[in-house]
C-alpha cells in the first residue's frame, strides 16, 4: 500500500471517531443546559409563587380589593378574640376595609430574612412593618410554603368618655357603625389597618383617625387604645343660644322688676314704664361644652343693665336713670332622643 494510502486510510480512521463523539458531546451539553434551565425555573417559580414577598403581596392585594376572606385564607390561624364576640370584625371585609386601603399611599412591599416589610404612609405620616409570615411547609420538596401568622390580626379599643351621659351608642368606623358598651368599642383590624371613627350625632360630635401599624403578639393586651373626644355640635350650640335668647327676651318687660327673672332694681322716683327697657348680655358670649361627666356651659360675668325715664321725687325734674344689675344663671342641659332639653333658672348675687 502507498504511503499516500496509508494517510488517506488514517484520515477516515480520525474523521470516524470525531463523529461517533460528537453526538455524546452535544448530548451531555444539552443534559448541563436542562439543568441549569430547571435551576433557574425553580428559583423563577419560587421567587414569584412561594417566597415571603409573593405571600405578602398577594395579602396587600386582598386587602386592597376588601377582600377578607381571601385575606383570611392566606393565614396559618386567626386569634381566638376574632371569634369570642367581644371584638367587632367590621373591619376585617366589605367596606370598611376597603375604605382603610383608600386611606394607605404609597404601599411598597421587600421582603427580609424570613418575611416582608411593608413600608406607607397614612394620615400625612409615613409608616414600616414587618409583616409576620409563618414557614408552614414546602411543595415538591423544592419550594418554602409561607403563610400570614395569626399576629397580624390584631385589636385596639376606642373609648368615648361621657358616652352615656350624652345618649351615644354607637361609633362610626369606615362609615359602619359599631356599638358602645358603656364608653367602650374593642375592634380588631388587619396590620396594616386605617379606621376612621366619629360620632354620628346631632347634638355631639368627635372624630379620630387611628393607624395600625404593627402586629401584637400578646392577645390579651390591645394594641392600643384610642380616645375619642365628645364635644357639643354646632347645631346643640344653636339650639342652646335661642333658648338662651328667648330667655333674656321674656325678661325684657318694662317694669323694673320682670316677673320670673333674676333681675331687679328701685328707684325713689316716679318711672315712666313705656321708657323701661332692659339690655342683657349676647347670647353668643355663653359656650355650651361636653365633658365625660356632662354639659357645661361656660361665660363671663353676667350683668344686665336697665334704662328708662323718670320725674324726680322732689323736684319734679325729668331725668334718665340707668343702673347694671348682677345676676346668675344656673344651666341643666341634656340630649333626649331628638331634642336637646334645655333649662334655665336665674338666681340673684
Amino acid at each position: 500500500m502507498s504511503e499516500s494510502s496509508r494517510q488517506s486510510g488514517g484520515s477516515h480512521r480520525a474523521d470516524t471517531t470525531d463523529v461517533r463523539y460528537a453526538p455524546v458531546i452535544g448530548w451531555a451539553v444539552a443534559l448541563v443546559v436542562a439543568a441549569v434551565t430547571a435551576v433557574v425555573a425553580v428559583w423563577q417559580v419560587n421567587e414569584q409563587l412561594y417566597a415571603p414577598e409573593a405571600t405578602a403581596e398577594t395579602y396587600w392585594e386582598s386587602l386592597s380589593s376588601g377582600d377578607g376572606s381571601e385575606a383570611l385564607g392566606l393565614f396559618h390561624s386567626v386569634p381566638e378574640f376574632t371569634q369570642d364576640g367581644e371584638v367587632d370584625n367590621v373591619l376585617l371585609s366589605g367596606p370598611p376595609l376597603m375604605h382603610s386601603a383608600e386611606l394607605i399611599d404609597s404601599a411598597d412591599i421587600t421582603e427580609t430574612d424570613g418575611g416582608a416589610e411593608l413600608d406607607f404612609t397614612a394620615a400625612d405620616q409615613s409608616y414600616s412593618t414587618e409583616l409576620p409570615l409563618a414557614r408552614t411547609g414546602s411543595t415538591w420538596g423544592f419550594f418554602d410554603t409561607w403563610e400570614i401568622a395569626s399576629s397580624a390580626i390584631t385589636w385596639f379599643e376606642v373609648d368615648v368618655p361621657g358616652a352615656p351621659q350624652g345618649g351615644i351608642g354607637q361609633v362610626q368606623v369606615n362609615g359602619e357603625p359599631v356599638n358602645l358598651d358603656e364608653e367602650t368599642a374593642r375592634l380588631s383590624a388587619y396590620v396594616p389597618t386605617v379606621a376612621e371613627i366619629s360620632i354620628d350625632s346631632q347634638w355631639l360630635s368627635g372624630s379620630a383617625t387611628h393607624v395600625v401599624a404593627s402586629a401584637d403578639e400578646d392577645e390579651e393586651s390591645s394594641a392600643e387604645r384610642v380616645t375619642l373626644e365628645l364635644e357639643a355640635s354646632e347645631e346643640a350650640a344653636r339650639v342652646f343660644q335661642d333658648e338662651l335668647s328667648s330667655y333674656f327676651e321674656n325678661c325684657d318687660q318694662q317694669v323694673l322688676m320682670p316677673a320670673g327673672c333674676p333681675v331687679g332694681t328701685t328707684t325713689s322716683n316716679r318711672v315712666d314704664p313705656d321708657t323701661i327697657s332692659w339690655t342683657f348680655p349676647e347670647a353668643e358670649a355663653f359656650t355650651l361644652t361636653f365633658d365625660a361627666e356632662s354639659w357645661e356651659v361656660t361665660h363671663g360675668d353676667l350683668v344686665a343693665e336697665v334704662s328708662f325715664d323718670a320725674i324726680h321725687h322732689h323736684t319734679g325734674e325729668q331725668v334718665s336713670e340707668t343702673a347694671e344689675v348682677p345676676f346668675e344663671l344656673d344651666f341643666q342641659v341634656g340630649a333626649s332622643g331628638d331634642d336637646l332639653v334645655v333649662s334655665i333658672d336665674g338666681t340673684t348675687p
